[in-house]
């Protein structure tokens, strides 16, 4: 006979054959105080069944102390268990992992409660112990073991039962722990009355199963992925904390915390996953909003996360931690169990935050925190050079780099997505416009709520305008384009704290084309354009327009879009003299305005029918100003002509030159006549002549309050 378990399932089957024994010595006893009858409740479990399960000889002596068989069994009991506990040491000094010791040791088991879980597992790995439980508990409904019986078996007196209650409270590391829990029951019983199980992920365990519990599988990720620290993508400064702090987590044991800030995909994932192939061990993935949308008992949930990185020897990895930091009364509530719990947890835990956090208590005297930023413009070109898999122009590759301020996980998820496109089209390489495509889709898409995304459709020949503004409006766009070269490359980025974005300001009567302008910019820059809902921003409430601005520059940033502000005089008018408190805080909605516009690094539009109604505060910080004038004769007659398609069929009868003199008109007026001339038509000869145009003019001059005079 083996002196060591070979096989951890070895180890339990020989401790299940001492529940058995200690099951016999039970019945033995029962029998002899005649406490078991045949009535089960309509059901009959006889003693002959009993005794071919167990093997024994039914027979009745006069008392416990009397009966050899009793007191050799108990002998018997003891020599086992002292005959199990040398082969567990045996089994330990050459290697062999036994689990049930591993779960003693994890969570400071007693020998009672362990008997507690082999007495418990049994009937999950046996039914025999089902029909043996309910023969003892003289029910045949009772198939789990209950307390009582619990005590009778492991406990010789009356004070051990006493004093082994404590084993079933609620804080016990038994139940506080999850590994055994009560059958569910609608009637409250007293504590004897109770029945219990051993937990699924606990048998699991115990038998070598290493999937992760159920329970929180849907939020939950165990993943092990050889990761090499010196070759994420991040700063020469960045590596070198990283890499500190994981050597030091080296050398040290117990509760180690860090907190990792970083915008979506700037490598919070992939550090934790290095640091955890650093120190040998699995790192166990918490999706936060999941956990929060989907779990009822969040508490019980939390447990079974830190049970199961105890159990698996991982690390915990809590992602989108800043879910939890809202003033809803749930997610305080959930953040303050959490936050116990990371106190209360004696391993590696990753709190992974995309926003800017405050952690306090307890949790931040062994916290280390690491803020990874936004990859400037040289890592950036750099990332993009290093993950595409053919070559592009360097000009090309720098304008990316410029115009999309992404972090690392956007930019391979940019890649990706140009890539499908290009196979949806049957392409095997991708272009520019493709990558453009995917860098658009991985911009953040929350801005909708307080703004309408404009698709641009307008390019420089759309629009018509002296050349001296056209001109300027290059001047915007080649500002952006070499953005990079100005500030990193010829070091101006050094110079500016702040100011680094670009404001520009739109002034001109209505339809003069300052919309349409700020497409035809979207469009030469490949950038989402998003029109601000001045409604839904400006609130008569104090403190909630702050609030909407702050939620609208920083979603800008993360959508690496351009806002435009039409009319932006309801927002950016001239401050007033404080009279009341309603002047107060109309002014101070109108300082922090500036002081966003001052910190924004993108671009802003403001656009305004009269420029002299915006703030000089605001005036000052416009990089541009351009005056969009009141078309001329001579523009008039090219936005006519421009705004006919060319398969739209024209009578020869237009007249541009007559139209042009005659009505003096902005470009969105002209649009609108051409527009409406053309349903006029499509009802009636279907061919767009002079007449449908001058009625359609006729009713845009009404629609304005003006005569129509032919």
């Amino acid at each position: 006979m083996a002196s060591y378990y070979e096989t951890n399932l070895q180890h339990i089957s020989e401790e299940l054959k001492r529940i058995d024994l200690m099951l016999h010595l039970q019945i033995l006893k029962m029998r002899l105080k005649n406490r078991v009858t045949n009535e089960f409740g309509g059901f009959c479990i006889s003693d002959e069944e009993i005794d071919a399960i167990l093997d024994l000889d039914n027979t009745h002596p006069a008392s416990e102390s009397d009966d050899p068989r009793i007191q050799a069994l108990k002998r018997y009991i003891s020599d086992i268990k002292l005959e199990i506990e040398l082969k567990k040491e045996e089994s330990q000094k050459k290697g062999i992992k036994l689990k049930l010791s591993s779960l003693a040791g994890i969570f400071n088991l007693t020998s009672f409660e362990v008997d507690i879980i082999l007495i418990g597992m049994a009937s999950e790995l046996d039914t025999k112990y089902e029909r043996l439980y309910a023969y003892l508990q003289n029910d045949a409904t009772k198939r789990q073991p209950g307390v009582d019986l619990i005590l009778n078996l492991l406990c010789s007196s009356s004070e051990e039962k006493v004093y082994a209650r404590q084993y079933f409270y609620a804080d016990s590391s038994l139940f506080k722990n999850k590994i055994v829990q009560f059958v569910e029951d609608r009637v409250q019983r007293p504590l004897l009355s109770r029945f219990i199980r051993v937990d699924d992920r606990t048998i699991n365990y115990l038998l070598g199963l290493s999937q992760i519990d159920e329970k929180i599988g849907f939020f939950s990720e165990l993943t092990r992925i050889q990761t090499n620290l010196k070759e994420i993508q991040l700063s020469e400064e960045l590596h070198r904390k990283i890499l500190n702090f994981s050597t030091f987590w080296k050398k040290t044991v117990g509760r180690r915390t860090c907190f990792l800030q970083g915008p979506r995909g700037a490598g919070k994932k992939t550090i934790a996953q290095g640091v955890s192939w650093e120190l040998d061990t699995a790192l166990l993935i918490v999706d936060i909003p999941t956990l929060i949308n989907r779990e009822a008992n969040f508490e019980e949930s939390v447990s079974r996360i830190f049970r199961e990185a105890v159990l698996q020897d991982s690390a915990v990895y809590l992602d989108h931690f800043e879910r939890l930091f809202s003033e809803d009364a749930k997610n305080i509530h959930y953040k303050n169990i959490l936050f116990k719990a990371l106190e209360d947890y004696n391993g590696i835990a990753f709190i992974a935050s995309d926003e800017v956090l405050e952690l306090s208590g307890e949790l931040q005297k062994d916290l280390f925190k690491i803020e990874i930023p936004t990859l400037d413009y040289e890592m950036r070109r750099t990332v993009w050079n290093t993950s595409l898999n053919r070559t592009f122009d360097r000009e090309d590759i720098s304008a990316l780099a410029n115009k999309f301020k992404f972090t690392a996980g956007q930019i391979n998820d940019a890649i990706t997505s140009a890539e499908k496109l290009a196979v949806l089209e049957g392409r095997d390489d991708i272009t520019i416009d493709d990558l453009y495509h995917g860098c658009r889709l991985q911009s953040n898409q929350k801005l909708t709520a307080l703004a309408k995304r404009i698709r641009p459709k307008y390019g420089w020949g759309d629009i018509i305008l002296p050349k001296e503004k056209t001109e300027q409006l290059r001047e915007v766009t080649n500002y952006i384009k070499n953005k990079g070269i100005v500030y990193h490359d010829w070091g101006f980025d050094n110079k500016l704290s702040l100011g680094k974005g670009l404001n520009i300001l739109f002034s001109g009567p209505s339809g003069t084309g300052k919309t349409m302008a700020a497409e035809v910019i979207a469009s030469e820059l490949g950038l989402d354009l998003y029109k601000i809902d001045l409604s839904m921003v400006v609130s008569k409430y104090i403190g909630e327009t702050e609030k909407n601005l702050n939620r609208i520059f920083k979603e800008a940033e993360e959508s690496n879009a351009i806002l435009f502000f039409d009319e932006a005089d309801a927002l950016f008018g001239k401050r007033s003299e404080v009279q009341d408190s309603h002047d107060r805080y109309a002014n101070i909605e109108i300082n922090y305005l500036l002081q966003k516009m001052e910190e924004n690094e993108g671009i802003v539009i403001l656009a305004t029918n009269l420029s002299k109604n915006i703030d000089d505060a605001f005036l000052r910080r416009m990089h541009f100003t351009i005056e969009f004038p009141f078309p001329e004769e001579e523009y008039r007659y090219k936005i006519w002509k421009s705004l006919f398609p060319e398969e739209a069929p024209l009578s020869d009868d237009i007249d541009y030159g007559f139209l042009a003199k005659r009505f003096k008109l902005s470009g969105g007026n002209i649009k609108n006549i051409v527009v409406n001339a053309a349903f006029l038509a499509a009802e009636n000869s279907g061919v767009i002549a002079m007449e449908e145009v001058i009625k359609a003019a006729k009713r845009e001059f009404q629609k304005i309050g003006k005569i129509c005079s032919q």
